[in-house]
């Protein structure tokens, strides 16, 4: 796991494994709701998908992937040092 500074105006969080990657063939269906790879009954696959949806979406930033299969993956995550303030409605 690294941490950085990318700007004055992000940080990046990586995350990498030296597991047996994803497949290519999933790679674009990894943060889609209700995708797994498991079999039917033993789970949701709605981790990826949340994860997506609170960087990206609730704070404003950025989540990606770099696999190559046989080698590992490495997850990407940047959020904005300085969140937008939303008005209370």
């Amino acid at each position: 796991m690294r941490t950085s500074v990318v700007d004055l105006q992000w940080v990046k969080i990586a995350i990498a494994d030296n597991g047996s990657g994803i497949p290519e063939s999933i790679q674009k269906q990894i943060f889609n709701p209700f995708f797994t790879t498991k079999p039917v009954g033993k789970g949701t696959g709605m981790g990826m998908a949340i994860s997506y949806q609170i960087i990206t979406e609730k704070h404003g930033g950025k989540l990606d992937f770099f696999s190559t299969p046989g080698k590992g993956t490495e997850f990407v995550i940047q959020i904005p040092i300085q969140q937008e303030i939303c008005p209370v409605i």
